[in-house]
């Protein structure tokens, strides 16, 4: 229901697009819609052709930029550097206490929301595009569940920071409930900080097919609790835990305590899986960005902790954090409790909103 009915004249989001209008932009990937099972050996393995070109992405941009009405595309850029960049928030519509960024989805024509989704596919992985389009149907999902205007894949706000060139950094963010994506493209490569991505509800139907947005990153965080020794799953228990996350929205600067079990003793087996875990925020950009990003982590990976909790109710909390990488999951409760509510947090402290690219040009 919602973004699949009430909607589809817009995003036209049933299953086979998800994998169609990806494949189109990203070079094609047999994986199923939904769940995406993304792998830090596979997309390092790939070439660098298959990942996307800086020129396609800001092809695409400028694409959507001109499908705007002129009234559209002064709402929808603004300078790479304006302040209003951390304005986002994860809270429904008419929640947060400030205009959203950018043009709204819900005020776009068929042809300006194909435009859209294009641009979407071309900046972003298939997983990225996957996994942000989930995020989107399941708000759809709720607001029919829930019967409320707050709710809905048209209340999501695409702003573009700078002009979209080859010559100079630009940006662009894309903003909603549970969703803010704040990415740098400069010099080929895109950046991708600060990252809110959360679901509610964290599974439902779309026809016949299951939709689980985040259920890779839940499974990599619990397949690494579990593989680590009975004294390293110890010292990455936590005793207490954070209501939600450490590093949300509004909380830009913030750095959470160095607690839990430091990867410099673990075997290869668990860092790969650890480096498994921290791909499914990574890799959510185009494979040549994504390898150059984990290359940068791996080579922290002895600085880099990993620290967890299971509170009472079966609820679930981790984090990873190194030199230059943040990454935080929360579930409201057990992971299959009211079908699920999760939040989670991708930063690199070093580059938020790829201030530090941008000052090196």
């Amino acid at each position: 229901m919602g973004l699949f009915t009430l909607s589809v004249r817009r995003l036209n989001l049933v299953s086979s697009l998800l994998i169609v209008a990806a494949a189109v932009a990203c070079g094609g990937d047999d994986s199923e819609p939904g769940s995406v099972a993304v792998s830090a050996t596979t997309v390092a393995a790939q070439p660098a052709a298959a990942s996307h070109t800086n020129g396609s992405v800001v092809d695409a941009a400028n694409a959507f930029l001109s499908s705007l009405t002129d009234v559209q595309r002064g709402t929808a850029l603004y300078a790479f550097d304006d302040p209003v960049r951390a304005n986002w928030s994860n809270l429904p519509a008419g929640v947060a206490r400030f205009d959203r960024n950018g043009v709204r989805i819900g005020d776009l024509d068929a042809a300006q929301t194909e435009s859209m989704l294009f641009f979407l596919a071309s900046a972003l992985s298939v997983h990225g595009y996957e996994t942000a389009l989930g995020v989107l149907g399941a708000d759809a999902y709720l607001a029919v569940a829930e019967s409320e205007d707050r709710f809905g894949d048209d209340n999501y706000w695409l702003a573009i920071f700078g002009e979209p060139s080859n010559a100079n950094a630009w940006g662009w963010q894309l903003g909603g409930h549970h969703l803010a994506i704040n990415a740098t493209v400069t010099d080929g490569r895109s950046y991708l900080s600060p990252t809110f991505v959360g679901v509610e509800p964290a599974s439902y139907t779309v026809g016949a097919s299951t939709m689980t947005p985040l259920d890779t990153h839940l499974q990599a965080g619990l397949a690494l609790i579990n593989v680590l020794d009975e004294d390293k799953r110890a010292a990455g228990t936590l005793s207490n835990r954070p209501e939600g996350i450490y590093t949300g929205a509004g909380q830009d600067g913030v750095i959470p305590p160095i607690e839990g079990s430091r990867a410099a003793g673990w075997s290869d087996a668990q860092r790969q899986l650890l480096l498994e875990a921290i791909f499914q925020w990574v890799g959510m950009l185009d494979s040549s960005s994504s390898r150059a990003r984990l290359a940068e982590i791996q080579s922290e990976l002895n600085n880099t902790y990993f620290a967890w909790h299971v509170g009472k109710s079966g609820s679930i909390y981790f984090r990873i954090q190194g030199p230059s990488l943040i990454v935080e999951f929360s579930t409201g409760g057990g992971p299959a409790s009211d079908a699920g509510h999760y939040h989670t947090i991708y930063r690199n402290p070093a580059n938020e909103y790829g201030r530090a690219v941008y000052r090196e040009r």
